[in-house]
């Protein structure tokens, strides 16, 4: 249960940094801020990734490189879809849980019960009714499929080390990507930008660390089909946080439908 309560921990620290990150998205730009916040994460993450180091085989880091390089482009596409519709991507960027459940059957050899998969259904559901604008979004569709098979190669080796290792490994991955798109679209001096993003950015990435050790820590304890909707408890987090912090309340009652079908689905997944 525990482990349970850590993926749901991971989704709220996710919300927290999540939901204050539009004005710096548009102030620095989407991968240079993706970048900064990584590299901050990567440093908080070093010692712990030290402390616990020891021998690794070759699978786990070229699983851990190709985990880092796909929530990388989970990001990517995130980004790109919405400068479209972000609500419509952020919708369908959550129908993760579903091609999980879907993958890490057959791929990890999992074990779901029917409590487990009507709860993702709910989730799924939730998440859809909450931001899904009518408009479908191939850039969300395709942020779902990369975060759920990097998370794959994340489940299928975290287990051969320290989750603090790759964590880390899988962030500082992640960043040289980012880093480097950053630095391809942006004029000279992009790596000076950098250095002060991370500085500016250090509130976010210190909650970005907490709920990168927590996921990591879920992951390594509870299978990859559980971790990925209670991560989800986020969506019900930045609800909240948009309705009573944001005075965000437009159709308010109407995305509060989802956000009790998300708590539904939660619920029957920590059941199942």
């Amino acid at each position: 249960m525990i482990w349970s309560l850590c993926a749901l921990a991971s989704g709220t620290f996710n919300a927290l940094w999540t939901s204050r990150i539009k004005g710096r998205v548009q102030t620095e730009g989407a991968l240079p801020f993706a970048a900064s916040v990584r590299w901050g994460v990567v440093i908080l993450l070093l010692p712990l990734a030290f402390v616990s180091a020891g021998p690794l085989p070759a699978r786990w880091w070229a699983f851990t490189a190709l985990a880092g390089l796909l929530e990388s482009l989970n990001v990517w596409t995130l980004a790109r879809g919405s400068r479209r519709d972000y609500y419509s991507t952020y919708a369908l960027a959550n129908t993760a849980p579903f091609f999980t459940v879907l993958l890490a059957v057959p791929f990890l050899g999992e074990r779901v019960t029917p409590w487990l998969v009507a709860g993702i259904l709910l989730v799924v559901a939730g998440a859809v009714w909450l931001y899904y604008r009518d408009h479908w979004s191939w850039w969300g569709l395709a942020a779902a499929l990369a975060g759920t098979v990097g998370n794959l190669f994340s489940k299928s080796v975290i287990g051969l080390g320290s989750p603090f290792s790759h964590a880390a490994f899988c962030f500082a991955s992640g960043a040289c990507l980012t880093t480097a798109l950053s630095v391809q679209q942006g004029p000279s001096g992009s790596f000076s930008r950098l250095g002060k993003n991370i500085w500016t950015n250090r509130d976010l990435a210190f909650f970005s660390f907490l709920g990168t050790v927590t996921f990591y820590l879920a992951l390594f304890h509870i299978p990859v089909s559980r971790v990925s909707p209670l991560f989800r408890v986020s969506m019900v987090v930045a609800f909240f946080l948009s309705v009573f912090h944001l005075k965000e309340r437009r159709d308010w009652k109407g995305r509060g439908v989802g956000a009790i079908l998300l708590l539904l689905g939660l619920l029957l997944v920590l059941k199942g």
